[in-house]
């Protein structure tokens, strides 16, 4: 008699998705999660090869990673980036001194603060995210649905209300869907820093990070999250692809994927 093999649950795989039950069904993180498991691994193996994992000295200056940051109420939710993450974000955007950042997917705008604070007093932050009750043009994933639409007001936080009734920081909330938003109508000027985090499906990620390349200043850095995150596999697969042709590298101990056009692979600056 043979035994049936039992495949084990995203929890068991993943024990870090047990923060996920209450917040979202046992089926919908199996079927979001674990189905695409196992594709997701073969493709991380692939890009883990030509996708260099680096430290911050390894694609901007040595001095970067003896920097000093300030951060404000930075710990956000299920959703927001690490802290590890968003410290490494705060020390390029110290070194980088940057006039305009742009951020695609504002979220409850943890992120979008940290960077306002530690941008030079005279940088605009511009901040992208679909209005309340739109749907989005290419569909969003089950889970990524979830986070939009249920974890804010879960968590007690609405689209930017991190940083509202700020004034001392400069956030200019966009609303709109990334993938068909004029972006020239609303900014008067090449992007230093370019942060993608918004959908995480493979059509999304590419014309998002098209937009970011032709926006970006000469020595611009893009920001991707979500990079070897097995909850948005299509972002490790797009990244791969994208590596053929740019130079991308993975901040070590982060989900963060970098390119500074400029910058190390790139000719000097």
């Amino acid at each position: 008699m043979t035994r049936k093999s039992v495949r084990p649950s995203v929890f068991d795989r993943y024990p870090q998705f047990l923060t996920l039950k209450g917040l979202v069904s046992d089926e919908v993180v199996e079927r979001e999660i674990g189905s695409k498991a196992a594709e997701f691994e073969r493709t991380l193996a692939r890009a883990r090869r030509v996708i260099p994992q680096v430290r911050l000295c390894d694609v901007f200056p040595p001095e970067i990673e003896r920097g000093s940051i300030r951060l404000e109420n930075f710990l956000g939710h299920w959703g927001n980036v690490s802290v590890e993450s968003v410290c490494k974000i705060g020390l390029i955007i110290r070194w980088l001194r940057p006039r305009r950042i742009l951020e695609i997917g504002t979220y409850n705008g943890m992120t979008t603060l940290q960077m306002a604070l530690n941008a030079p007093p005279e940088c605009t932050v511009y901040t992208l995210d679909l209005p309340v009750g739109q749907e989005p043009s290419v569909p969003a994933s089950e889970l990524d649905r979830y986070v939009a639409q249920s974890f804010l007001p879960r968590f007690g936080t609405s689209t930017g209300s991190y940083f509202k009734g700020r004034t001392d920081v400069r956030i200019v909330q966009l609303l709109g869907d990334s993938t068909t938003f004029g972006y020239n109508a609303w900014i008067d000027g090449p992007i230093d820093l370019v942060f993608i985090d918004g959908a995480h499906d493979y059509r999304t990620k590419k014309i998002d990070s098209e937009n970011a390349l032709r926006l970006l200043s000469p020595t611009g850095v893009i920001l991707w999250d979500n990079f070897a995150d097995v909850c948005c596999p299509e972002v490790t697969r797009y990244l791969l692809d994208l590596s053929a042709d740019l130079s991308v590298s993975h901040l070590k101990g982060t989900l963060l994927a970098v390119h500074r056009r400029g910058g190390p692979g790139e000719g000097a600056p």
